[in-house]
């Protein structure tokens, strides 16, 4: 493992012990320039998770500091000056075969229907999109989903949440996810490639199960597949800055294991766009438990 200042030797998906170094980066991504961090002296690499086969973004904590400045302003630098709501309307207008978002969609209905003795029928049923982006996840599922469902946004990038309030489907909440009480009993909960921004993917997991419903709930998550690196070059998104690890099912089973949730599935997704991801569901000991022993 290449040695960078401070760099952790523990993986904080699984726990297991960091290993080789499998990608090293030599000059800062756009959003470390943007963060003004300096291609003199410049080092990032990937380290292996021995056990779990997941990999973590090792980074110099100077870099890191100044990465946090831009936080909560990502897409005032992924958009570069472009229209959110011009984004959006194209993604929006893509054909389903050509859409990551439309099988995200399918995927989650079809999991509502296959687990739907989870759901009470009197029960009114909200879903809670953490990182909601520009809107096109929460605006399909919303429109396709059977039920009237209440959609609660939160995103805290500021350019990100004036456009999800333009769009009026949904309350719009301009901030991060850090356990808040009153965000609370959702049916459906959604991670749509967040927790790889997350350094310390246990400690927010545990807030997240804490706010679905303990009987109902179901919790879907999409993180960049670790197959990644070494299939995509190196100034891909993916393997930026901003992204603390990337992940393989094994990990992200362990993690949801970890923080007491059960994985109903888990598996690999080839996206239209050319992602790599691993997705999964899970829900809560007490639902489990009445999925196990239903007649």
């Amino acid at each position: 493992m290449m040695a960078l200042n401070n760099s952790p030797d523990t993986c904080a998906i699984c726990g297991g012990e960091l290993g080789d170094t499998v990608l090293v980066h030599d000059r800062p991504d756009r959003f470390e320039r943007a963060a003004g961090v300096s291609e003199a002296d410049y080092r990032r690499a990937w380290a292996g998770c021995r056990s779990c086969g997941s990999a973590t973004n090792l980074q110099q904590p100077e870099n890191l500091r100044k990465l946090r400045s831009i936080a909560a302003q990502y897409y005032e630098v992924d958009f570069s000056g472009s229209d959110i709501g011009a984004k959006y309307s194209l993604v929006m207008n893509l054909p389903p075969n050509k859409s990551d978002n439309a099988g995200r969609v399918d995927r989650i209905i079809a999991a509502l229907k296959r687990w739907d003795s989870l759901r009470s029928a009197k029960d009114a049923l909200s879903v809670l999109d953490i990182g909601a982006g520009t809107g096109v996840f929460l605006s399909r599922f919303l429109a396709q989903a059977s039920g009237d469902w209440r959609g609660v946004a939160l995103e805290p990038d500021p350019n990100a949440a004036a456009h999800l309030r333009s769009l009026g489907l949904c309350e719009v909440r301009q901030e991060l996810f850090a356990g808040q009480p009153e965000l609370s009993g959702f049916k459906l909960l959604t991670l749509n490639k967040v927790l790889e921004h997350i350094q310390d993917p246990k400690a927010f997991l545990e807030q997240v199960a804490r706010a679905i419903d303990p009987a109902e709930g179901l919790i879907y998550v999409e993180v960049p597949d670790v197959m990644t690196i070494g299939r995509r070059p190196p100034t891909d998104n993916i393997l930026g800055a901003l992204h603390c690890h990337l992940y393989s099912p094994a990990g992200l089973m362990h993690l949801l294991d970890r923080v007491g949730l059960v994985a109903l599935d888990i598996g690999h997704v080839f996206e239209p766009s050319g992602k790599l991801t691993v997705f999964a569901f899970a829900t809560g000991a007490e639902a489990a438990e009445r999925l196990a022993t239903r007649e």
